[in-house]
């Protein structure tokens, strides 16, 4: 049965030219747009009609580097993530909840406990509880004297090869790796896993078609990540001139996570110890990722899983890092959709795209910050949230 719905809007982004167009009428039928129209006088009477006075339409946001279940807005935040699993399910149901009421539509998941991502994709998917799509690499894959508490320790070439098909095995979008702690705390910056072990994870996720992306903030681990052939790197954030032109000339992405080091609402909840390492190279790390952003770099932006708060990431990079308004909302849109390898369904607000779409008050063209003010939300089709 077919199901018309008329949304009106003042003003719309045009994600794949970077633009922003006045007097959008997007056609929704079911789960997908029918249809893009601007300056239309009057709408037919076959439909439900959705108006959104003096809102910005734009594509539901993906946010490019989630986990479901850490939980930055709780105190002490990176120790209960050693919670048991029914506990880390419940505050995914919530913070996933929050995501998609905050405009994003997809999750691209950095790693979760025990497979609990793909649980909660299939949760989502039968309509059980409400949230993003998820785009995901199941366990993140970590050597057992490494950073990352929400990763999955392995140590060897052959524990690598193994985890990587299991991963594949169960449904894993792509592969996640830990390759580099999270501060820097001396000039040396350490890493965990050997040149050989990062080559093999690439080497078996690559045989099925399936990207890698790794935790790295830079050093040398950074060089063996773009030696070895990791496609993606997450963070970035002591990235050298060298190895930005290296990351350039190999056509390879990195996504940005303004929050892990300037979001103080988030640095709240944990201890004065760590707070003082992230603050510490705050200036080097804000350079560095200005140069990534300047270079031409393909980027995408994510929240390192501060839940709710993907619009001040993008306002981040922005005010802060420089980016302009449409190249910055591209890498929650067009950009994060071609590095999830979903660009044919999702990012932009286009003809016989899911209907995933957003709307914020006031006009982001000329002012970020209205990014914040989301007041319209549709996933699949349905509205989740209307606010006006």
């Amino acid at each position: 049965m077919s199901n018309l719905t008329y949304i009106k809007a003042a003003y719309m982004f045009d994600s794949l030219d970077g633009t922003f167009k006045q007097g959008p009428v997007v056609t929704v039928e079911n789960d997908r747009i029918v249809n893009v129209r601007f300056g239309v006088s009057s709408l037919p009477d076959n439909g439900k009609i959705i108006e959104l006075k003096g809102c910005t339409l734009l594509p539901g946001f993906i946010d490019a580097h989630d986990h479901l279940a850490l939980s930055p807005q709780l105190k002490n935040y990176p120790s209960i993530m050693a919670d048991p699993d029914p506990v880390l399910l419940m505050r995914s149901i919530i913070n996933m909840k929050t995501d998609l009421y905050a405009g994003v539509t997809t999750s691209r998941c950095l790693g979760d406990r025990n497979f609990l991502d793909l649980y909660l994709k299939d949760a989502v998917n039968q309509g059980l509880i409400e949230g993003p799509r998820i785009y995901t690499c199941t366990r993140g894959l970590k050597a057992s004297h490494a950073h990352g508490f929400v990763g999955t320790p392995f140590d060897g070439v052959e524990a690598m090869r193994a985890a990587v098909r299991e991963n594949i095995k169960r449904g894993a979008d792509f592969i996640k790796i830990f390759v580099t702690g999270n501060f820097r705390q001396s000039p040396w910056l350490p890493y965990y896993l050997s040149p050989q072990e990062i080559f093999t994870i690439a080497e078996e996720a690559h045989r099925v078609g399936k990207k890698v992306a790794a935790h790295c903030i830079g050093g040398e681990g950074l060089d063996q990540c773009i030696e070895q052939g990791v496609d993606i790197i997450e963070h970035a954030y002591y990235a050298t001139d060298a190895q930005i032109e290296r990351l350039l000339k190999k056509d390879r992405w990195v996504v940005f996570t303004p929050s892990n080091n300037f979001n103080d609402a988030r640095w709240a909840n944990v201890s004065e110890k760590a707070v003082n390492e992230m603050r510490v190279n705050r200036e080097e790390v804000l350079n560095s990722q200005k140069k990534v952003l300047n270079s031409g770099v393909k980027f995408a932006i994510g929240t390192d899983a501060t839940h709710g708060a993907v619009a001040e990431d993008v306002i981040f990079v922005v005010n802060t890092m420089g980016g302009t308004i449409a190249h910055a909302l591209q890498g929650i849109s067009k950009s994060a959709a071609e590095l999830c390898e979903m660009s044919q369904l999702i990012g932009s607000i286009t003809e016989g795209k899911k209907a995933d779409i957003v709307a914020v008050t006031g006009v982001v063209e000329k002012d970020i910050e209205a990014l914040r003010n989301v007041c319209f939300v549709m996933k699949d089709g349905i509205t989740v949230r209307n606010s006006l």
